[in-house]
């Protein structure tokens, strides 16, 4: 079981950008991980941030990388991602260990969490809003590129 839950900082905002800052909550059968509630503050903006994670699970599941450190984006949040044992991924959050979820359940997880997010009302994003074209791009991309998605 792995799951990302994402939230804005500012809920009530109307006028959404896609350089609104919020938190990630990455969750595992071993721990949970978050940006909420940290000194200094690890608000992130999000949908650059989205972008920043999807592209780099690609490269490590389908395009042979060695790792993955995510950064979210205006943000010291951090996790790193590593080939496990047997498709599995070892994810690392600090000095927490989040263990090693199957390659296809976590794409899927992160891929559902962000598809779920950015579904929400107030999560909608301007047409024009560049971020969103960039996630929007990037989601295409990491469906056609990583197996089973």
């Amino acid at each position: 079981m792995f799951r990302l839950e994402c939230e804005w900082l500012d809920a009530q905002a109307t006028d959404r950008s896609g350089f609104d800052l919020g938190h990630m909550t990455f969750t595992s059968n071993t721990g949970t991980c978050t940006s909420k509630g940290r000194s200094p503050d690890q608000s992130m903006m999000l949908t650059i941030s989205f972008v920043g994670l999807l592209e780099g699970l690609q490269a490590l599941v389908a395009g042979g990388a060695k790792e993955h450190l995510f950064v979210g984006a205006d943000s010291s949040f951090s996790l790193s991602f590593k080939p496990g044992k047997k498709g599995h991924i070892a994810i690392q959050c600090g000095t927490v260990s989040l263990g090693e979820v199957e390659s296809r359940e976590l794409c899927r997880a992160v891929l559902e969490g962000v598809e779920s997010f950015m579904t929400r009302p107030e999560s909608a994003l301007p047409p024009g809003d560049a971020a969103r074209g960039d996630l929007e791009m990037t989601l295409r991309e990491f469906r056609v590129a990583v197996p089973g998605m």
